[in-house]
């Protein structure tokens, strides 16, 4: 597929700001996550603590009254408070991250949550959602808590090591601040140092015990294989081709082609009848095209040929100029739900050669089904570490398609060859094992693990390594970058995709299950302290 392809192709779906790789990784992660209502990442805890500061004056919290009951043990406000403002903290983590997308925070910290409204049906307001929340957050951690006590399973490493590192973030923003950790807690969450520790550690413990049920979960090739069949139209591979027809209306300008304005300066758009007209004229082209793509003897040549004529003067060159331009080749199942035509291409009866068009918003899109299949390719798992070369240049003003100051000098760069031959020998001379490249460090940058890779998805070098037929479990190397130096380990090959995708999704239903089993029995109920929570 050419890059302008790709580009167009980014642009119209949900992830259009993400490389092919952060697509990658972001998949990565949340298939680590599971999307269950527990599982988070403690760190965020501290993400927008510096925003509660601006907005939060309390620094008052109530211990009297029990805020909750679950299981017949009483929680504080204290308590609740905690896994109140991580409800915050994750939400408005959440939308900030919605808003590359131009989707808008819900909420407005800076005013009180108890006067916004959350859902207009019902009058619940953002206080009382993140109450409601918190409760049912803190109803599975106690949960978890209780069977990983019955169990005798202890906090690992790794989990006091998320501990230490969630304190170190909080005192470092406490100091920066100008405050001590009671005080910075005092006033981001209403809670004693000792309740949050408290609190914290549970919440590690439980998550810690969640994953230590979902790594012994397995599924064999039979398992797989029946995943497979129910889901076939999301896990399969399609190519197809398509072009867009532009519907939407023009605005009215005047002689000069200047957009005309009403009394009170807001611009005149075309009426409801124009754009009605509009779209039907562009269903009138995209029927025409589809009668000849269907006439042709070659379909696929005859879309290539006709599409320039029918797409919008700001595209006609691309589609001219690049025969492959209209093609999407290898698209996964899964990522079609938001394309218009999605559903027509997953069709179990489509075939090679049909074409149709499809409504979309503000015009119509003509697709041609080409071929739809599984992909059974081996995948690789392997670790790399980016020894990033110092950006030590100012910019040059006379180099004007060059920024000097983001591209690390000559003498730079050998350093980081430098840094990264010395910590590949110091690896060497080590245990040389895939742990402990991967606990390998350079700078603030720590060691990333990669599984399921598919053939193509980085960069040319390191795609040429992975994939090279001679490679073995335990090769190592150095690739250079325009930033610096990757060393790459290569822990081995792997199943094709889709098991991933497979594994993923019966892991999730599975902990689902297991998770609403563990909580069946417990009862939570709202205290007085409740009141305090949020306020």
């Amino acid at each position: 597929m050419s890059a302008s392809r790709e580009k167009k192709q980014r642009q119209s779906t949900p992830d259009a700001a993400l490389t092919q790789k952060q697509r990658k990784e972001q998949q990565e992660q949340q298939a680590a996550k599971r999307k269950t209502i527990l599982y988070t990442v403690i760190g965020i805890i501290v993400a927008v603590l510096v925003v509660i500061l601006l907005v939060w004056h309390s620094g008052v919290f109530e211990k009297k009254s029990p805020a909750a009951v679950i299981n017949g043990q009483e929680f504080s406000s204290e308590d609740m408070n905690y896994y109140y403002q991580t409800a915050v903290n994750q939400a408005y983590s959440l939308y900030s991250q919605y808003a590359m997308f131009g989707m808008s925070m819900p909420f407005d910290l800076s005013q009180p949550l108890s006067e916004q409204i959350q859902d207009e049906e019902s009058g619940k307001t953002w206080q009382q959602y993140f109450q409601d929340t918190a409760l049912e957050n803190l109803k599975q951690v106690t949960a978890l808590c209780d069977a990983a006590n019955a169990e005798g399973y202890t906090l690992s490493a790794d989990g006091q090591a998320l501990i230490d590192q969630t304190l170190k973030s909080i005192d470092n923003s406490a100091a920066q601040n100008g405050m001590n950790r009671s005080t910075f807690l005092a006033r981001a969450y209403a809670m004693s140092e000792k309740a949050f520790i408290r609190n914290l550690t549970n919440y590690a413990l439980a998550s810690d015990y969640q994953d230590h049920y979902v790594s012994g979960l397995s599924y064999d090739d039979a398992a797989l294989q029946e995943y497979y069949q129910e889901n076939a139209a999301s896990l399969d591979s399609y190519d197809f081709r398509s072009f867009y027809i532009d519907g939407s209306a023009a605005n009215p300008t005047d002689e000069d082609g200047n957009p005309i304005t009403d009394e009170e300066g807001n611009t005149v758009t075309a009426t409801d009848e124009e754009k009605q007209a509009a779209m039907d004229a562009a269903k009138a082209k995209a029927d025409e095209a589809v009668a000849a793509i269907q006439a042709a003897d070659d379909a696929e040549q005859a879309l290539i040929d006709l599409a320039p004529d029918y797409v919008s003067e700001s595209s006609k060159d691309s589609y001219t100029n690049d025969p492959d331009y209209s093609l999407s080749s290898g698209t996964i199942g899964g990522t079609l739900a938001s394309y218009a035509y999605g559903e027509w291409l997953q069709d179990d009866s489509r075939k090679a050669g049909d074409v149709t068009a499809v409504a979309s918003t503000s015009g119509y899109y003509v697709v041609l089904f080409l071929n739809r299949y599984l992909v059974e390719d081996a995948t690789v798992n392997y670790s790399d570490l980016l020894v990033s070369a110092a950006l030590d240049q100012a910019d040059d003003e006379s180099t004007a398609d060059v920024d000097e100051s983001k591209t690390p000098s000559q003498s730079s760069l050998d350093a980081a060859k430098t840094a990264a031959d010395a910590l590949l020998a110091q690896w060497q001379s080590g245990d040389a094992t895939a742990e402990s490249f991967a606990a390998l460090t350079s700078g603030d940058a720590t060691a990333s693990q990669y599984t399921y890779v598919q053939e193509g998805q980085k960069s040319e070098a390191l795609n040429a390594w992975l994939f090279d037929s001679s490679r073995k479990a335990g090769d190592t190397t150095i690739l250079e970058e325009s930033t610096g130096y990757r060393l790459v380990y290569f822990n081995g090959t792997e199943a094709p995709y889709w098991h991933s995708t497979a594994i993923s999704a019966l892991k999730n239903a599975d902990l689902s299950s297991w998770l609403e089993e563990l909580t069946s029995s417990y009862e939570a109920t709202v205290g007085e302290g409740m009141s305090k929570v949020g306020s």
